[in-house]
């Protein structure tokens, strides 16, 4: 399986959980990891990858607007190609307390399921705090992306 992982970084702790995921992704799956501000949704889009999981940032109270707005290019472009790609999810880094993210979290997710050429989405988005505004991640927050990445692998098999 393609997987890419897109990244939308400062202070480069969604890199980090990009690399954490992508290690519990390895084995039978080439997975790329690429940040949004390097990599043009177009050529993601011609690269085809059968899951895309796209990463961002809660930042000044919006939740990851750079990332939303490749992932709008990228919808575009696979419109314009006539192809979809199979899987789609993604993550959210922020700083503030879990409970406080989940508006955030559903509203991110919500950008992931209505775009029309990923065919299906994964129910849940993976929020990782860090501490203070640069990180590192609450140590938790590693165990947590593990875990997540498992239930991707068991949704993908399923």
């Amino acid at each position: 399986m393609k997987i890419t992982i897109m990244t939308d970084t400062q202070f480069g702790n969604g890199k980090m959980l990009a690399e954490t995921l992508k290690g519990e992704f390895s084995g039978n799956n080439d997975v790329k990891i690429a940040d949004v501000k390097d990599v043009s949704a177009e050529t993601i889009a011609k690269e085809l990858p059968d899951l895309l999981i796209i990463g961002g940032a809660i930042r000044a109270f919006r939740g990851g607007p750079k990332s939303k707005k490749w992932l709008k290019k990228f919808n575009d472009a696979l419109k314009k190609s006539g192809k979809k790609i199979k899987f789609g999810t993604g993550f959210l880094t922020h700083a503030l307390p879990t409970n406080k993210v989940h508006g955030f979290a559903k509203k991110y997710l919500d950008k992931i399921k209505n775009s029309s050429m990923i065919e299906s989405s994964y129910s849940e988005l993976l929020t990782a705090r860090v501490q203070g505004l640069k990180g590192p991640f609450f140590p938790e927050e590693v165990e947590k992306a593990i875990a997540y990445a498992q239930d991707i692998n068991k949704w993908l098999s399923e």
